[in-house]
């Protein structure tokens, strides 16, 4: 759609950027501008400075400026469209298009939606059943009309005839989802005897809705929610988000499954409250959380279920978190959710559990060190393999190196016995502080098929080194089975004189991702330089005895002279 540039000219002109951003941000006047905390970086001391005059923002902390609409655009993750919209919509303007352009516009199935919920809203008064239920949920009267709850009666379309009243209506109803259609062509109403849940966009408009059965029938689900349509993209939108980004200051969002939970503890008084919309949380929401608030609290059930949803937010989380940026962790009791706590323990209790919020960091770790055993070896060998895989996907920088360093420490933190008997080893930070022999093994332990490339490993077996035993078993074992797991090389080992040196090493080879080493380049390069160690040994050996050297050995110490200023077939 095309939007005419002169149009655009008279928002900009009659719309005031100071009451604009300060309905997000509080805003303080300072001499001729005003200030405040910059909403796009995290800072103590404001920098971000809005201009009466000008009608221009900039922030002397991280540069980002703009208009209004850059600021709708930027703050709100609107189109230039949307932006343009809200503008019109908050001065009462029409919109205009240029004659011609293709415009699609959703105003018709946005007015439904809103006839959809009166029509809600007028059936709960209405319905007993539907009242006794939130009442036995606790939830007030004040709540409901501020979260707009309704109720969908058991009949199987009266929505659909009330509402659907021309044939385009009716399509619409289609569009929405608040309607279906079955294969024989018939329509009715997709939610029926339920407790209706509007869901509001960033904007406030209802776009979706979910309801949850007051049918006893078990194999009814409890809740369901609108499919996803032109208006509802659920992987964009957050329950509750609206209300709670309206609150100034908003200092951390928590998050938690369901409708009630919000509800419940909004009710409470704890507004800052958000869940997804049947779906796990995914990297869209966060960085929409993010853009308002520096810290995310995930409240789960204390389950199995609610530590599997916890550890899935984990996940998506850790790409978006840098200094600056924390995600905390609330488990509850077993037996509780956010709602029934909350109602039992009050808002005290519930907000000082929320003080008590475990960082991401415990989480993490102490989940992962509940995976293996520290005791041994192979079990520091796993946390690092486990932990490597996650920490990884943070992006670089203080953050991440913090979080390594906190690997390291629960790595090598070891009983002293233990440490007692790796005293030979040190921690390392590459690999060329490894042994040659060492830095063989690691790169082989990476890829047990290198040692095909290896022409002719017997002539390394003469070297003078205590772990060359080590290296020459695992060339042979590797050469019969190029396809070996490292959990099965180190059990090859197990109860023998290099147990304790091959699962070291295995803990060191975690430590090196692919993109960290050239494996095939530097593999080659330690079995070249440790030929070249043992043509060295083997000359000064003959050499030293060549008095009594059998015609055989005058003929080796003569190829390894005249070998000795050739590159070798391992060269890199």
């Amino acid at each position: 759609m095309r939007i005419p540039r002169n149009f655009i000219d008279r928002l900009i002109n009659r719309i005031d950027l100071v009451d604009l951003i300060n309905s997000y941000i509080s805003l303080r006047k300072t001499g001729i501008n005003y200030t405040a905390c910059c909403p796009f970086h995290n800072e103590k001391t404001p920098s971000f400075t809005v201009s009466a005059e000008k009608q221009f923002y900039y922030c002397f902390g991280c540069g980002v400026h703009g208009t209004a609409i850059t600021f709708l655009i930027e703050y709100q993750h609107l189109t230039f469209v949307e932006a343009v919209h809200e503008l019109a919509s908050r001065l009462g303007i029409e919109m205009e298009y240029e004659q011609g352009s293709s415009v699609k516009s959703y105003d018709e199935l946005y007015q439904l939606m809103i006839e959809a919920s009166k029509f809600f809203k007028q059936q709960l008064r209405n319905s007993t059943k539907a009242i006794n239920y939130l009442k036995t949920r606790g939830v007030s009267g004040e709540i409901a009309r501020d979260f707009g709850l309704g109720y969908a009666p058991a009949e199987w379309d009266i929505l659909l005839k009330t509402l659907g009243t021309t044939p385009e209506k009716r399509t619409n109803l289609l569009k929405t989802g608040l309607v279906k259609q079955n294969d024989s062509g018939r329509r009715y109403d997709r939610f029926r005897d339920r407790v209706m849940f509007p869901i509001l966009d960033k904007r406030g408009r209802i776009i979706a809705f979910g309801g949850r059965t007051l049918n006893q029938n078990k194999e009814i689900p409890k809740y369901i929610n609108s499919p996803e349509t032109e208006l509802f993209k659920k992987r964009h939108e957050l329950y509750g988000w609206y209300l709670a980004n309206k609150l100034h200051p908003l200092k951390n969002i928590i998050v938690v499954e369901g409708y009630m939970d919000v509800i419940a503890l909004s009710q409470a008084g704890i507004k800052n409250v958000i869940a997804a919309l049947g779906t796990t949380i995914t990297e869209d929401h966060i960085k929409i959380l993010f853009s308002r608030v520096s810290e995310i609290i995930f409240s789960f059930d204390g389950d199995k279920a609610g530590q599997k949803a916890a550890w899935r937010a984990l996940e998506t989380s850790l790409p978006l978190i840098h200094a600056g940026r924390q995600v905390n962790f609330l488990f509850l009791p077993s037996e509780h959710d956010p709602d029934s706590l909350i109602r039992k323990e009050g808002m005290q209790a519930f907000s000082t559990r929320l003080t008590r919020a475990i960082p991401l960091s415990n989480f993490l770790f102490d989940t992962l060190i509940q995976q293996v055993n520290l005791n041994i070896p192979e079990g520091q060998a796993a946390l690092i393999k486990k932990a490597k895989a996650l920490l990884t996907r943070l992006p670089k920088g203080p953050y991440q190196e913090q979080m390594w360093q906190k690997l390291k420490q629960i790595t090598y933190q070891a009983p002293q016995k233990r440490r007692r008997n790796f005293k030979h080893f040190k921690q390392i930070t590459s690999l060329r502080e490894l042994s040659l022999v060492h830095q063989a093994i690691v790169c082989l332990l990476h890829k047990p098929a290198l040692s095909q490339s290896i022409e002719n490993p017997k002539q390394l077996y003469g070297l003078k080194d205590k772990d060359i035993k080590l290296l020459h078993g695992l060339i042979e074992l590797t050469l019969n089975n190029p396809q070996l797991t490292l959990d099965a090389i180190c059990e090859h080992w197990r109860d023998t004189e290099y147990a304790e040196t091959i699962n070291k090493l295995s803990a060191q080879k975690a430590l090196f991702t692919e993109a960290q080493i050239n494996i095939e380049k530097d593999f080659l390069g330690a079995i070249n330089r440790l030929y070249k160690d043992y043509m060295a040994q083997r000359m000064k050996y003959l050499t030293h005895n060549i008095t009594s050297l059998t015609a055989e050995e005058k003929q080796e110490l003569k190829s390894l002279y005249k070998s000795r200023g050739q590159n070798s077939q391992y060269e890199n």
